[in-house]
């Protein structure tokens, strides 16, 4: 990977899995790490411990992303730790419901589409904005 030294990198759904890897394998390559977690309060701490015995920097944010306005918090948070500098964006976080096709709702949709389609659409927004 390549050398991350003084660049921040934010991670949704980072406490555990493919997202808890990836923000291991880049605070390993340098950067300071955005810890995102919607539920798994313990999970993200830990994993910002395990990064800081490294000598990485980390922070914990957490933010429910199937909120209407889970998004803009989440940006609003990130933006208070990092200000206007934020050069990684790993859209991780997501749901799903172990359930037959026909058994799923409009609300089982709408959470779903919430966190898998219009939270990741409205990080992108802001986070455009980082970019120079």
């Amino acid at each position: 990977m390549v050398a991350l030294h003084g660049k921040t990198a934010l991670v949704t759904g980072a406490s555990r899995g493919i997202g808890r890897a990836t923000a291991l394998a880049l605070a390993d390559a340098g950067a300071h790490v955005l810890v995102h977690y919607g539920r798994s309060a313990r999970e993200a701490e830990s994993l910002v411990a395990d990064i800081h015995a490294k000598g990485g920097r980390a922070d914990a944010i957490q933010a429910d992303l199937e909120t209407p306005n889970g998004a803009a918090l989440l940006a609003k948070q990130v933006r208070s730790i990092v200000g206007d500098r934020l050069d990684v964006l790993v859209l991780n976080a997501g749901i799903s419901k172990a359930s037959r096709l026909a058994d799923y709702t409009v609300a089982d949709f709408d959470n779903l589409f919430a966190t898998n389609v219009r939270s990741p659409f409205f990080l992108v927004q802001p986070a455009a904005a980082y970019s120079r």
